[in-house]
């Protein structure tokens, strides 16, 4: 894969997304949430690709699985007026579909065309499936870190400037001022907790607080120290012991983490 075929992507993924500025009320707002989305983790899995020692061409490479990971959430949000799969369609799938209608890889060689289609369809896997060829492996996991690096970050700016997309992040999750328990007990057992326990908006943020337990690359937590994410995280749940114990123990983990050999 060459430059110039990267630039050809990103200029159709222009065109495409400007198709769906159209969408009457608030439709652009989601729109450009996920474009910008996109961007970002585009240098996301940059970032991620260089320090884990990625060449030039694979780099395209996890470019533009970065570039079309989420190309789903457009038609997704056109048809459904949501984001979430589980009320629509599993968002990797209906990009894997985008991307075969419009044969927008087909000029790359056959292996460099799988590679990119198994990262997308495997970016929002609950866990990658273990027949995984060992490249196939790695830039999924490439993927799957960039993606939620800028998630959190997508998040933290919300909760912070207590802006109006979380539900349509989210769907609509009440507010509490208390927890489900059940998630801080399996965040302290080093588990990700599944989304059956969410019944809050406290709830959802310690669900994001589990990924890091997600988390492939050594790399990947260092960012997420540096960057705060916890923390910021955290400030947003009610101040109980339970939670600075989560606080503590989840940084804990991450520098443990961060310290490992790639």
């Amino acid at each position: 894969m060459q430059q110039a075929e990267l630039d050809y992507f990103k200029d159709w993924f222009k065109k495409y997304v400007t198709r769906y500025y159209k969408l009457q009320g608030d439709g652009l707002k989601p729109i450009l949430l996920k474009e910008e989305h996109t961007k970002r983790t585009c240098k996301e899995i940059l970032l991620l690709g260089r320090e884990s020692g990625l060449s030039k061409e694979d780099l395209l490479l996890a470019e533009t699985a970065a570039l079309f990971h989420d190309i789903g959430r457009f038609p997704q949000w056109k048809n459904y007026s949501t984001f979430i799969d589980s009320a629509s369609e599993d968002h990797a799938l209906l990009g894997l579909k985008v991307i075969s209608q419009h044969g927008i890889l087909m000029g790359l060689a056959a292996e460099e065309q799988e590679l990119i289609q198994i990262a997308i369809r495997h970016h929002n896997a609950r866990k990658l499936p273990l027949n995984l060829s060992k490249r196939q492996d790695r830039f999924s996991r490439l993927l799957r870190d960039a993606d939620k690096l800028d998630i959190w970050h997508v998040v933290i700016t919300e909760l912070e400037g207590h802006g109006n997309l979380l539900e349509t992040l989210e769907g609509v999750i009440p507010t509490s001022n208390s927890f489900n328990g059940e998630i801080v007990t399996e965040l302290m057992e080093g588990k990700v907790p599944d989304f059956s326990f969410v019944r809050s908006r406290n709830d959802m943020i310690l669900l994001r607080l589990g990924w890091v337990f997600d988390l492939n690359l050594p790399v990947a937590c260092r960012q997420v120290l540096e960057r705060h994410y916890v923390e910021k995280l955290c400030s947003n749940l009610p101040p109980r012991r339970e939670i600075e114990v989560v606080k503590e123990s989840l940084i804990s983990y991450l520098q443990n983490r961060a310290i490992e050999e790639s």
